[in-house]
């Protein structure tokens, strides 16, 4: 048996910052919603998205990171999400 706790964009955004300051609010607005998609229910871990994702505040910064060329090159290897302004979300590869 499992507790299970659904959390709305608010209390989503809420917990993650008690326990971690990795990301914008709008950053984490953009997690909420891109894991809210998935078909399955999945667990809230804040460590784990930490590690599976990075906050750019821009695209060059995120290549350079990642040693690429285009930013075409990276939303080929792996899922770049918009965030605002230059900001990205990139899931680390």
């Amino acid at each position: 048996m499992a507790i299970v706790d659904t959390l709305d964009e608010h209390s989503f955004i809420n917990r993650f910052l008690e326990i971690r300051d990795n990301f914008s609010t709008k950053a984490l607005k953009e997690l909420y919603y891109y894991y809210e998609g998935f078909p399955m229910d999945i667990e809230f871990d804040p460590i784990a998205i930490c590690c599976d994702w990075s906050e750019y505040r821009s695209h060059k910064e995120a290549l350079e990171d990642y040693g690429l060329d285009s930013y075409e090159e990276l939303e080929q290897r792996t899922v770049v999400i918009p965030v605002y302004a230059e900001n990205i979300l990139v899931q680390n590869f």
